[in-house]
């Protein structure tokens, strides 16, 4: 169990602050990788808690009911500093409940100076106790002494995970080593730079990783990375780090990716010619005969940090992206943007004793949420005032301080707005020391069906509540009641499973949201997070119209007396179609009119019709004759109507479904 516990409870260590976390009832606790001993760097137990919890971590990096409990019946467990702290400014507590109790208070004291309480409620909303939280006791006038703490539960648990003290004594700079930061402009490359590549995609941890033969062929292969949790820094890996090399490429500004720290002479090329998805890394970085300047590279940044990045040569597949459905997965270059996009971290060196304000930029990404909030941490470095904090514009952005604790301490950005890209500058002030961060979101519109395949490709789109007409594979046809459209579902990349696994016809889907693009004539959609399906039963066609062209692709039809002529063309109304299997049917009834149900779809340069299935016309009720061609009744007793979009059949008893089925 020992052996489990050193791996428990990551440590935030910066200037003037240090983190205890606590592994065991007896508050035993470390300190980074080292088991404080109780002795020298440890606590003392008051009295031990009653129980202990390892706890987890879930994918926002956020912690559920992980320490040390102190329950009902066990009042006063607690522990005392075994160092002397200087000058305290602030202690805070790491804590949970259960799901929805816990109460009590926890007491701090620092020396012989009086104790300080933290009251603690029952959760406002039922299961938010389970999430850890931190709560501050924060001292007008710094203290100097032990730490002292202790907790009176009152109902069910407090779960105390660590105590964080703010002091004159307390630890160094997180920035004492060098991290890697993620670009969100392209001004900020400078040439011999380190980078590595990353995944612009939140819980996707894979990076670039270098050219083996053994291991990637065609492509460089994708390799475990660890991201912090906002995804503004990446730990460095020396197997994923390439240098930057700013040149000029036929008059205009070119980046090279050498690989010199395994190869030196090696540069990242597109070597795909003509017809393939290739990556990889060669000696030169121009081929006159063949690939032209395959080693000279454009870099555009989007969204805050999504690098696209495109090759200057002759390889049709040209911009570099992660292949999340690969097995396993790669980084390799693919002629449109269908793949997940990439994004560029570049090493940053130390702070080590310079005075300076550390802050991630405020990236609420593409959302269709007219108001949020990030909370981020801002670091610093050998202040000697607070950081004052201020927006250069404000309006639709808000902070939640104006001033910042001089050591570092942690802020809230949020926003209400209406659709929009909005961009503005945090900036923050302490004395002389100046630093200015961005702060971005674009907020889109939910559009219709009609609406959203009129955008440009390969933007993201967030489509309006749908119904799936028909699924097949990962092709899932979707309409409104303004028009149709395909999602094509290539699945989340991580655990390998279709968005739309589990979905039929007739399901309604909120939330969908992705990349559009107009594929030959086709407009789709790639979804690139979950959305909801619910429960819906039957969905019917539409009437198909006299002539069907483009303009009715991915429409769920029905064709009355369409006659099949062989596996590739079918006659309706004068008209001769294009005809695909696309839907694996075993056979067709051919040269004999029948009732069609269709997808509508747009190959290339004709309009092409997928037969889902072929049906004699329904049996109706007595005396109603079956319809001709033309949709009218050879005894007059009924004829085809359309509804709401929908075909029925009206007869002297009343109206039914194609199926026969009386709806009144």
């Amino acid at each position: 169990m020992v052996g489990v516990l050193l791996l428990l409870g990551a440590i935030a260590v910066r200037a003037g602050e240090v983190t205890y976390t606590f592994t065991s009832v007896s508050w035993v606790s470390k300190v980074e990788a080292t088991v404080c001993d109780g002795k020298t760097d440890g606590w003392v137990s008051d009295k031990n808690a009653s129980d202990y919890s390892a706890g987890r971590t879930d994918a926002e990096g956020r912690l559920y009911s992980a320490g040390v409990s102190v329950k009902t019946g066990t009042t006063g467990a607690g522990a005392t500093s075994v160092q002397t702290f200087e000058e305290v400014r602030r202690v805070s507590f790491n804590f949970c409940q259960n799901s929805s109790k816990g109460r009590g208070v926890i007491y701090v004291q620092v020396g012989n100076n009086a104790p300080d309480s933290i009251i603690v409620t029952k959760p406002a909303t039922s299961g938010a106790g389970v999430y850890n939280r931190d709560s501050v006791v924060a001292f007008t006038t710094p203290q100097t002494g032990k730490i002292r703490f202790w907790v009176k539960c009152t109902e069910n648990a407090i779960n105390i995970q660590s105590v964080t003290i703010r002091s004159a004594s307390g630890g160094s700079s997180v920035f004492t080593m060098d991290t890697y930061q993620l670009v969100t402009d392209v001004a900020q490359l400078q040439d011999s730079d380190q980078v590595i590549f990353g995944v612009y995609k939140e819980g996707v941890n894979e990076i670039m990783g270098y050219y083996d033969e053994w291991e990637s062929v065609n492509n460089i292969h994708a390799i475990s990375g660890r991201y912090s949790a906002d995804r503004s820094t990446v730990a460095a890996d020396d197997r994923a780090v390439y240098t930057l090399r700013i040149a000029e490429s036929d008059g205009r500004t070119a980046y090279i990716f050498q690989d010199e720290l395994r190869y030196e002479e090696a540069y990242l090329v597109a070597s795909g010619g003509k017809t393939k998805n290739r990556l990889a890394v060669w000696t030169d970085v121009v081929d006159k005969d063949t690939y032209g300047n395959y080693g000279f590279w454009d870099i555009t940044i989007e969204n805050g940090g999504e690098a696209v990045i495109t090759n200057l040569g002759n390889s049709r597949s040209k911009i570099i992206q992660y292949n999340a459905q690969n097995s396993p997965t790669l980084f390799s270059c693919y002629a449109e943007r269908s793949q997940t996009p990439v994004c560029l971290y570049r090493r940053v060196e130390a702070l080590g004793d310079v005075a300076a304000i550390v802050a991630p930029f405020v990236n609420f990404g593409t959302t269709i949420e007219t108001t949020g909030s990030r909370t981020i941490g801002v670091n610093a470095n050998r202040l000697t005032a607070d950081i004052h904090v201020s927006l250069k514009h404000g309006g639709v952005f808000k902070l939640s301080d104006e001033w910042l604790d001089r050591d570092g301490d942690r802020l809230t950005v949020s926003y209400e707005a209406t659709p929009g890209h909005y961009v503005d500058t945090l900036v923050l002030e302490s004395g002389s020391v100046r630093t200015e961060v961005a702060v971005l979101l674009n907020l889109q519109r939910v559009l219709r069906v009609a609406e959203a395949v009129q955008a440009e490709d390969h933007a993201v789109v967030y489509l309006n509540d749908v119904t799936v007409t028909k699924k097949y594979d990962n092709y899932i046809y979707v309409r409104d009641e303004t028009g149709s459209m395909l999602l094509f579902d290539r699945g989340d990349g991580v655990t390998g499973k279709r968005y739309g696994a589990d979905v039929k016809a007739g399901d309604p889907l909120s939330g969908v949201t992705g990349r559009f693009i107009n594929y030959f004539g086709v407009p789709e959609i790639s979804p690139t997070e979950p959305f909801r399906a619910g429960k819906n039963g039957e969905v019917l066609p539409e009437e198909a119209p006299a002539v069907i062209d483009s303009a009715d692709v991915c429409r769920y039809l029905v064709l009355d007396s369409a006659v099949v002529e062989g596996w590739t063309e079918m006659s309706y109304k004068g008209r001769t179609y294009v005809v695909a299997n696309k839907f694996k049917l075993p056979s067709f009834v051919q040269s004999e009119p029948m009732r069609t149900y269709v997808i509508v779809s747009y190959d290339h340069d004709a309009v092409t019709l997928y037969i889902i299935r072929q049906e004699a016309y329904p049996s109706h009720p007595q005396g109603v004759d079956t319809p001709d061609s033309n949709g009218s009744s050879a005894g007059g007793k009924a004829r085809l109507v359309m509804k709401d979009g929908v075909v029925l059949v009206e007869a002297e008893e009343g109206v039914f479904t194609l199926q026969g089925e009386k709806v009144f």
